[in-house]
């Protein structure tokens, strides 16, 4: 019996190295964080869009400035064209479908975090315009 157990330790010590040691990474875990939270940046743009639609045509804002020389209808135009570019379901396909090392993962995150931050705080500065 004590053979047995001496075996079955062996085993699962060299399994465990090998597993810890030998293998290759498993990306998909980080993949699929990516992908969630590009899906969730998208929901938020079209969020931040809609609110910039509704304070166009609730407060009659289209030519206000949202910011210096740039009008609430200039910087939709600016939201919409920004999404088809980095938001769009085409780019997330071609994020779902291509194969990526933990590296491209983690900076393509920080790249769709901060973004997903500065809409954020936009989509917060819009529902107090909103009010």
């Amino acid at each position: 019996m004590e053979v047995f157990i001496g075996i079955a330790g062996l085993l699962i010590a060299w399994l465990t190295y090998h597993k810890t040691f030998n293998s290759k990474p498993d990306v998909s875990e980080e993949k699929n964080n990516l992908l969630a939270v590009y899906k969730s940046t998208q929901t938020l743009s079209l969020e931040v869009q809609s609110l910039i639609q509704k304070y166009i045509d609730e407060k009659d804002g289209a030519n206000k400035e949202m910011y210096p020389n740039i009008t609430f209808q200039d910087f939709l135009h600016i939201a919409k064209d920004e999404f088809d570019k980095s938001l769009s379901d085409k780019l997330y396909n071609e994020l779902k479908n291509q194969t990526y090392t933990k590296s491209n993962i983690a900076t393509l995150l920080k790249m769709i975090e901060t973004q997903s931050n500065a809409l954020i705080e936009l989509r917060n500065q819009l529902i107090f315009l909103n009010k």
